[in-house]
C-alpha cells in the first residue's frame, strides 16, 4: 500500500509536467509559455505552505490518517480541476491537489522503515526500491499524460484521477495499520543527540543545499522539454517518448547501483553529477537530432539514477525515517522548486534550450555540495543503515 501511494504522488505530480503548454493551448487558449511558469510556481508555493503543516500533524497522528485525508482532499480538488473554466480556477484547484498530495510525502520514510523492521533488507534496499518504483511512475505517468492530452475531451482524463484517489484511500485505511507515529527517545540516548547537534546542523544545511540544487536541476529542463521538441518539428508522440527515456536508463542501473555506490564510495557522486551535466549539454546541442539526444537522455538517466539514490541515502542518514524530521527536510526542497518553473521560464525566454544548460550548472552544483557533504561528516556519502529508535510507523497489516 506504501508503495502504491509513492507511485500513485508521483503519477499525479508528474503526468503532464511536459504537456503543460500544449494543455493551456487547449483548454483555455493559453500560447504564452509564462502561463506554464507561473502555474507550477503557485503549485510549487501550494507545497511549500502545506509541508509543514503535514510535518507538524505527523507529531500527533498516524501516517495512515494523514496519508487518508490528503488523498480524499486530492479527490474532492481533482474532480474541481477538471470542472474548472478558466485558467485562474485550473490553477487555483491545482494548488489545492498539490497541498493536500503533500501529506503523501510521509509514505516515503514511512516505506523505507517498514522494509528496515522485517529484519531482512537494509535502508539502501528500501531507498533503491523507492527510486524503482519513482522511475517506473515516471515511465507510466508520461504515457498517462500523453493518453490525456490526446483525448477528445482531457477533462475526462483529469477526473479520472480523483476516483483513483478514493480507491487508494480506501485501500491504505483497510489494509494500514494505525498506531502512534512518534515515541518519547530514552532518557540515556538523549546526551549523544545533544552532543551531535551543532556539527549535524551545518552537515545538514550543507546536504539539503545539495538535494535542492539536484532536484532543482531536474525540475528545471523539465517544463519546456516537449515545447523544445516540437518546435523543431517532432511529434508529440515521439516527444513524450523522449521525456521519459531518463527513467529508463535510470531503471538499467538501478539493479546495480548498491555495487557502484560501494566500490568507489565518495569519488562517484561528483562523477554522476558531471556525467548527468554532460547529458544535459549533449540534450542542448543534439535537440534536432532524435538518436543523439536519445543517447543523452539515457546517459542522464544512469548518473541521476545513480546520484538521487546516494542523496537519499545521505538524508536518512542525517533526519533518520521520522515523518517530521523527513517533511522538513522536503519543506528546504519545495522552497528551492518554487524557484525552478520561474528559472525554466526565463532561460527558455531566449532559447528553448536554455533550461537544460541551467540544469547542467546546477546538477555540478550538487555533486559538488554532496562531495563536501560527504567529507565533513567523515562518512562515505551512503553509510550503513542503522535503526531508527525513536520512530514506530504505520506497519502494513
Amino acid at each position: 500500500m506504501l508503495a502504491g501511494v509513492v507511485a500513485l504522488q508521483l503519477v499525479a505530480e508528474t503526468a503532464l509536467t511536459p504537456y503543460w503548454p500544449l494543455l493551456f493551448r487547449e483548454l483555455f487558449g493559453m500560447h504564452e509559455l509564462a502561463a506554464t511558469g507561473s502555474y507550477l510556481s503557485v503549485c510549487r508555493f501550494a507545497g511549500l505552505l502545506a509541508m509543514p503543516l503535514w510535518g507538524l500533524l505527523a507529531l500527533r497522528l498516524p501516517a495512515r490518517s494523514l496519508i487518508v485525508a490528503g488523498l480524499l482532499g486530492s479527490a474532492v480538488f481533482d474532480l474541481a480541476l477538471a470542472l474548472a473554466p478558466t485558467w485562474w480556477t485550473f490553477t487555483a484547484c491545482s494548488a489545492g491537489v498539490v497541498a493536500c498530495g503533500s501529506s503523501l510525502v510521509l509514505a516515503y520514510p514511512a516505506l523505507v522503515s517498514v522494509v528496515e523492521q522485517d529484519g531482512r533488507r537494509d535502508r539502501r534496499s528500501a531507498v533503491v526500491l523507492f527510486w524503482a518504483v519513482f522511475h517506473v511512475a515516471a515511465v507510466g505517468s508520461t504515457l498517462v499524460g500523453a493518453a490525456v492530452v490526446g483525448m477528445e475531451q482531457p477533462r475526462w482524463g483529469l477526473g479520472a484521477f480523483a476516483v483513483v484517489d478514493l480507491l487508494l484511500a480506501a485501500l491504505v485505511w483497510a489494509r494500514v495499520e494505525r498506531r502512534p507515529a512518534v515515541e518519547t527517545a530514552a532518557p540515556a540516548e538523549q546526551p549523544a543527540v545533544a552532543a551531535t547537534t551543532a556539527p549535524s546542523r551545518r552537515s545538514l544545511l550543507l546536504l539539503v543545499v545539495a538535494v535542492v540544487a539536484a532536484d532543482a536541476a531536474i525540475a528545471v529542463a523539465r517544463p519546456f522539454f516537449v515545447e523544445l521538441l516540437v518546435a523543431g518539428g517532432t511529434s508529440v508522440e515521439v516527444a513524450g517518448w523522449m521525456f521519459l527515456l531518463p527513467a529508463v536508463g535510470s531503471l538499467a542501473v538501478l539493479p546495480v547501483a548498491s555495487r557502484l555506490l560501494d566500490r568507489p564510495g565518495v569519488a562517484l557522486v561528483p562523477a554522476c553529477a558531471l556525467i548527468a551535466a554532460a547529458a544535459y549539454l549533449v540534450q542542448a546541442a543534439t535537440s534536432d537530432h532524435l538518436l543523439a539526444l536519445a543517447a543523452g537522455r539515457l546517459l542522464l538517466g544512469a548518473a541521476t539514477g545513480v546520484l538521487l539514490v546516494a542523496l537519499d541515502l545521505a538524508v536518512f542518514a542525517q533526519v533518520g525515517t521520522a515523518g517530521p524530521a523527513f517533511t522538513a527536510v522536503e519543506t528546504g526542497r519545495s522552497a528551492a522548486l518554487l524557484a525552478a518553473p520561474l528559472l525554466a521560464t526565463v532561460l527558455a525566454g531566449p532559447s528553448l534550450g536554455g533550461p537544460l544548460l541551467g540544469s547542467a550548472l546546477l546538477v555540478v552544483v550538487s555533486g559538488v555540495l554532496l562531495a563536501l557533504h560527504g567529507r565533513r561528516t567523515r562518512v562515505p556519502s551512503v553509510p550503513p543503515t542503522p535503526q531508527e529508535p525513536l520512530h514506530v510507523v504505520d506497519p502494513v497489516a
